[in-house]
């Protein structure tokens, strides 16, 4: 999955439609500043196993060895 990074503080850019198209919006830092793409993978705060996306569970992440879903903001992202 593709998450874009603020330079500045490292926080994941928020996406804005807009009528130019879409643009990127740091809310830590409130700008829309210069942002890295990386290519990352989601895993367990828990175990550590990485995680399925569930479209099925209201679009979530689930944990097969936890059994469970993860919440968006517990995820750990690591890149691959």
């Amino acid at each position: 999955m593709k998450r874009r990074l603020c330079r500045e503080c490292g926080d994941e850019m928020l996406k804005e439609l807009t009528s130019d198209g879409s643009r990127f919006f740091c809310d830590s830092c409130k700008s829309y500043g210069l942002y890295d793409e990386f290519d990352m993978e989601p895993f367990c705060p828990e175990c550590g196993t990485k995680l399925q996306f569930c479209s099925k569970c209201s679009q979530g992440y689930f944990c097969s060895t936890c059994g469970g879903l993860v919440s968006r903001k517990k995820i750990v992202w690591k890149l691959l």
